[in-house]
């Protein structure tokens, strides 16, 4: 008893330097400057208004990524509730999915926060599922992705080591979302593998002209990049319809029927290929070749989206950009007064109102 009191007192302890008082915490995962700032402006619009919460981000350091823009930010913006916080370990392929030389700072961090926010990135190094590497996959910052699969494993288990408890199974309602590169990396956490290009291994197409002929509804990024037009770099993001699974959270979970068919802004050129151990598909692209969003069977609270509603442009009518030379788009322009644009925004409420049951429950 008297160890477990003194254990008690260390997460205690640990707790309170995390936070304010009265707060509670959400971890988020590749803590740059730019998330941080996508954060607040979903509070500022009033999306996603983090009531009572304290954003911690988490980042292993060994990461690539210079944080001091971050920490910039953080010390610039001194009314928000931003911190960060460095894991420290050795960490690769060999252990991410096993106890660690991180599992102490992990479970301390899970014992401390109410959900955990994993952004969009770059390619997941293929050893991480097993595989050799394509010639167009791109693999930048490998610890980001160690660090941030490791703590998913912890959090959810997976078919790496069935012998492993998940933290979750002592929290059930803990909100984990996965946005883009972070439900891929919610997939191969739990023993998940991936397509590495879609043009190539889902369409067989190897030209860029040729993915730019293909359906709307066939691409998941503008390529019109690739063509090196000498103009502005276009975005690389693109508007795309999803088809939406009857009865889950992008559904009855926040009030849509299946035949919504929302359009959602996309960016990849890889997927999920294999789903890791405890998932169910809750939407696909139209013709059912690409995994659109996740949901687990177990943990009610744990979503994955492979489309990116965080996007400022989507609730910022003064944002344009670049689709080619003469071109410009405007994001929410796109969607406005349609039930795209609700879903967007109903997205968003959902994640808040569970992330507040989780502060009411505690």
């Amino acid at each position: 008893m008297k160890f477990r009191k003194s254990i008690a007192g260390l997460i205690l302890v640990f707790c309170t330097s995390l936070y304010a008082v009265g707060q509670d915490t959400v971890l988020m995962f590749h803590p740059t400057a730019y998330n941080l700032e996508v954060v607040q402006k979903l509070v500022d619009e009033g999306l996603f208004s983090l009531d009572g919460y304290h954003l911690l981000g988490v980042y292993h350091k060994g990461e690539r990524y210079d944080y001091s823009d971050a920490k910039a930010y953080i010390d610039l913006h001194s009314a928000t509730h931003f911190s960060l916080r460095e894991i420290k370990g050795e960490l690769g392929p060999e252990n991410i999915f096993r106890k660690n030389t991180a599992t102490g700072q992990f479970r301390k961090l899970f014992e401390c926060s109410n959900g955990a926010l994993f952004m969009g990135g770059p390619d997941i190094p293929p050893v991480c599922y097993g595989e050799e590497v394509h010639l167009l996959t791109g693999v930048t910052d490998p610890f980001r992705h160690y660090v941030e699969l490791s703590y998913l494993f912890h959090l959810l288990g997976g078919s790496q080591d069935t012998d492993w408890i998940p933290y979750l199974e002592e929290k059930k309602t803990y909100l984990v979302n996965g946005i883009c590169l972070g439900m891929q990396t919610m997939s191969v956490a739990t023993g998940g593998t991936m397509v590495q290009d879609i043009p190539t291994e889902i369409y067989g197409i190897w030209k860029a002209e040729d993915i730019l002929n293909l359906p709307p509804d066939q691409m998941h990024r503008n390529y019109m990049d690739y063509l090196n037009t000498g103009c502005e770099d276009p975005t690389s993001y693109h508007f795309h319809r999803v088809a939406l699974e009857k009865s889950m959270i992008l559904t009855s979970g926040i009030g849509f029927n299946k035949g919504t068919a929302p359009l959602v802004l996309s960016s990849h050129h890889q997927a999920i290929e294999k789903l890791g151990l405890g998932w169910e598909v809750s939407a696909t692209s139209m013709d059912g070749k690409i995994i659109e969003a996740i949901q687990h069977t177990r943990y009610p609270n744990v979503l994955g989206i492979q489309f990116h509603p965080e996007k400022p442009g989507l609730f910022d009518p003064s944002i344009q950009h670049p689709i080619g030379c003469d071109s410009t788009i405007n994001f929410q322009e796109a969607i406005e007064n349609s039930d795209s644009y609700l879903f967007h925004v109903a997205f968003w409420k959902y994640l808040d109102n569970q992330l507040q049951k989780n502060r009411e429950t505690k």
